[in-house]
């Protein structure tokens, strides 16, 4: 990283939140828009195809820059099992919803999955941020 890590005080606790519910979200909007271009063809669907390839550029550049999350990813293998598991999830149900799956079985399938990625997950990734601080980054914040 080319700054300082955030310190794990109550602070900066919304911005770990955001940066770890950020990807996911990005991916669910790719997902999306490119299911959306891809199900019925129209003139329209190089409008969704191409929002989609910027939401998709959106998800890169989150797991590819060196920011916490992806520290905490490649040093944590729990956590690289966890977060894929829930990209993978993410993108399934992106799909279903684009394609016309019936209606209750979106309800069903989506509510779990949004929760696990905008809620829970943000959650456990602060807590595990805050964890292993010091071990991370070989820093004490005092």
């Amino acid at each position: 990283m080319d700054r300082l890590p955030l310190s794990p005080e109550p602070d900066n606790q919304h911005l770990l939140l955001r940066m770890a519910a950020s990807d996911t979200f990005s991916l669910a909007l790719t997902v999306a828009l490119f299911g959306n271009a891809l199900s019925t063809i129209r003139p329209e669907s190089i409008l969704w195809g191409l929002a989609g390839l910027f939401c998709l550029y959106l998800f890169v550049s989150d797991c590819t820059e060196k920011s916490e999350v992806t520290v905490l990813m490649k040093n944590i293998s729990s956590f690289r099992a966890y977060s894929i598991l829930t990209y993978i999830t993410v993108a399934l149900s992106g799909i279903m919803v684009a394609f016309g799956a019936p209606v209750i079985f979106n309800t069903i399938v989506i509510i779990p999955v949004v929760t696990n990625a905008l809620i829970v997950r943000p959650f456990v990734f602060a807590d595990l941020y805050k964890k292993n601080y010091t071990r991370l980054f070989g820093i004490v914040d005092a």
